[in-house]
């Protein structure tokens, strides 16, 4: 299958589709500098895909598109000044790849816009070389030095000398930059509304500017309101300072753009996606343990607006959130043959025929609003747009679904819930009636899918004039109909690399024992080759990683920020405990684990406290017992101290019978005699153990 972006190999050259129809493709060679778009019989192509004669390839520009080189303010301006003088046009589908009609809207360009044909052509030829898609029209600056830095050539003033004010100025270095930069982003990117002026005053006394003593002559050699200014609108894009300065409710609510969700408004398949969630009408039990009821499934559901047809779905446990809201995306872009084994459903591809990206996603404000989908937006090139507070009428299309979904096994299910929720007095209990498990519930709704993407008619479709009227409004059939008569929006994409995109992404620490995430420690070859874990610093002490919380085995390096490569990092044997677990387990044993150390705080401080005690009472009765010495001196108190020990052992040594229990006191002395018969004659006149004391410890008198 054909799809537009798809990229081949002819021989020597590389050829990517731009447009195609039932019967023709347009493609251009993506090598020749001086390319056109061309036209070839679709009939042509599918003989040569046969014979060999084209192959498909990976498409050159991905890394490009996913991280273009110069992503800083000047870049952006240049990408943002030609998409706005081109996008109208290279939206023109076929039109746009008449060669005739594409001189007229060339002719066009050149009146509303100072260039020239040549810069025109360039960014046509551009943005469809590299993937048809405004990213693409960012500077290619990797072979170049340093684009949007401060270049300082000397320590000549640059610009124009004065003629009226005093002093000769100052270069802004970086230095300055660095300072302008943080005050704007304190002072100026608020919601306090601060002006240009306050800031600029600012950023002067961060200079090091007394404000109490400052004479004209030390301000003349300071930057100027103008040098700051111009900085000011150079760094900070209109966009930015709009959403920095009205904040994100306001400018959410208010002032971002809203994709319009009428079918005139998809121009075909892949268009517009709405994806929307709901709690199942039916109560479930464990898959381990069918006596326990696990409550209610989370039930995603993502349709395209031209055709009606449901492109993916996730059926989970978890709250609806953008963990639930991936699963259901990444499925739109997976093939659904594989996905359907996998819950034991044999179908064909061209039963449930939805591969690739689509153009834009409306969405809710709930779990489409965040860095991950802001790493959607410009990884994959989807606009995401979310629907006003309080007007969840504008996903009318996918709300209307979940009743028609939910309709079709209610009858057949035991545990639906028909009324309210809560149990009234000599009501029924629809929990007591779950039977269903999640995966029973699963293959459930996959069946109404299928039924419904096939035999379900669309009543009231708002068809263009174009649209045959014996085409039946079934979703696959007009599914298929626009896949041959509006192509041009359904794009192929790496299932993995869109899904390791789709995935929450945060930072983690790199540690002596690993890179650390949420208490779970992770190891990668990269990482010992380049030394991260020594104990020297050779390495990042923060970097970027996506996770997939239903299982923390692996987590997923980005490195540098770039979002066409990543890099597999596996749990180390210091985290086994967290193995196979989700990162939902994970978290819950952290928790524990800090509450249990807060516990052992409190039992420590306790203990400490009982110790001070015990001390303090020893301690006060030995001093009661302490006889008066007053009448000592300090030679005769320290007088016999051997003596005194010697016979402090002794008395110890008669009080302690050993450590066996039970075991009687030793013989004195005079027993051991009575039973001894002495070879010489003579009697010794200790029998007792030898003292080693005096030879350890000497003499203390």
């Amino acid at each position: 299958m054909l799809l537009v972006n798809d990229v081949f190999q002819q021989e020597n050259s590389r050829y990517r589709v731009l447009w195609r129809d039932e019967f023709k493709v347009y493609w251009i060679n993506i090598d020749t500098e001086d390319a056109l778009p061309e036209s070839c019989e679709i009939s042509n192509l599918n003989k040569q895909l046969k014979d060999g004669m084209l192959t498909p390839i990976e498409d050159p520009f991905q890394s490009f598109i996913l991280s273009p080189p110069s992503q800083n303010e000047w870049g952006k301006e240049i990408q943002k000044k030609y998409w706005e003088m081109i996008s109208s046009y290279v939206r023109n589908e076929p039109g746009i790849y008449d060669r005739l009609l594409r001189g007229n809207m060339v002719n066009e360009i050149l009146q509303n816009h100072s260039t020239t044909k040549q810069t025109v052509y360039s960014k046509f030829r551009a943005f469809w070389q590299r993937g048809k898609n405004p990213r693409a029209l960012f500077p290619n600056t990797q072979r170049n030095g340093g684009p949007g830095k401060l270049k300082m050539r000397s320590q000549k003033k640059m610009g124009r000398p004065r003629t009226t004010s005093i002093g000769k100025g100052i270069n802004i270095t970086n230095e300055i930059a660095n300072v302008f930069r943080a005050i704007i982003k304190s002072q100026y990117l608020t919601t306090d509304e601060n002006t240009i002026t306050y800031t600029y005053n600012k950023a002067l006394v961060a200079l090091g500017i007394d404000r109490e003593n400052v004479t004209e002559e030390e301000l003349a050699e300071a930057p100027t309101y103008e040098q700051f200014y111009h900085f000011l609108q150079k760094e900070i894009s209109i966009v930015e300072k709009t959403k920095k300065r009205a904040g994100d409710i306001h400018y959410q609510k208010d002032l971002s753009p809203v994709l319009g969700t009428s079918t005139s408004q998809a121009y075909g398949p892949g268009s517009l996606y709405q994806i929307d969630a709901t709690i199942g009408d039916v109560y479930l039990v464990s898959e381990s343990d069918r006596t326990r009821i696990i409550g209610r499934p989370v039930i995603y559901v993502v349709i395209d607006v031209f055709s009606r047809l449901v492109t993916g779905i996730y059926v989970g446990l978890e709250g609806p959130s953008w963990v639930s809201a991936i699963m259901a995306l990444a499925n739109t872009m997976t093939d659904k043959v594989s996905y359907c084994a996998k819950h034991s459903i044999t179908i064909t591809h061209d039963i449930w025929p939805v591969v690739g990206k689509p153009e834009a996603i409306l969405g809710d404000r709930g779990e489409m609003i965040g860095k991950t989908v802001e790493i959607l937006s410009e990884a994959l090139f989807i606009d995401i747009s979310n629907t006003p507070a309080y007007r969840a009428d504008w996903k009318g299309i996918v709300e209307r679904h979940f009743k028609t979904l939910q309709l079709k096994f209610k009858p057949y299910v035991e545990g639906y819930v028909t009324g309210v929720i809560s149990k009234k007095r000599a009501g029924p209990d629809y929990r007591l009636d779950a039977t269903l498990t999640l995966a029973d519930i699963t293959k459930i709704i996959i069946y109404c899918v299928l039924e419904y993407n096939t035999t379900h008619p669309i009543k009231n479709y708002d068809s263009d004039a174009d649209i045959p009227p014996e085409l039946p409004n079934i979703p696959l059939h007009l599914w298929n109909w626009g896949i041959q008569h509006r192509t041009g929006k359904l794009r192929s994409v790496s299932e993995e690399m869109a899904i390791i995109n789709l995935l929450p992404h945060t930072e983690a620490s790199v540690t002596e024992q690993g890179i650390k995430l949420f208490g779970c420690f992770y190891s990668t070859a990269h990482a010992i080759k380049e030394g991260w874990f020594n104990r020297i610093d050779t390495g990042p002490k923060r970097v970027t990683v996506a996770y997939d919380p239903h299982i923390c085995n692996s987590i997923y390096l980005r490195l540098d920020g770039k979002y066409d490569k990543f890099i597999v990092c596996d749990l180390t044997e210091r985290s086994r405990q967290f193995r196979g677990l989700t990162f939902w387990d994970v978290w819950r044993i952290n928790k524990v684990k800090r509450q249990a150390n807060k516990y052992a705080e409190l039992t420590k401080t306790k203990g400490e406290l009982h110790l001070d005690y015990e001390i303090e009472q020893i301690i006060a009765q030995a001093n009661a017992k302490k006889p008066d010495t007053s009448g000592l001196t300090n030679t005769e108190r320290v007088r016999g101290i051997r003596e005194n020990r010697t016979n402090e052992i002794a008395e110890n040594r008669h009080n302690n019978t050993g450590l066996v229990p039970n075991q009687k006191k030793p013989l004195t002395n005079t027993s051991k005699e009575s039973n001894v018969v002495f070879l010489s004659g003579e009697s010794l006149e200790d029998f007792s153990i030898p003292d080693k004391l005096d030879e350890l410890y000497g003499d203390d008198e």
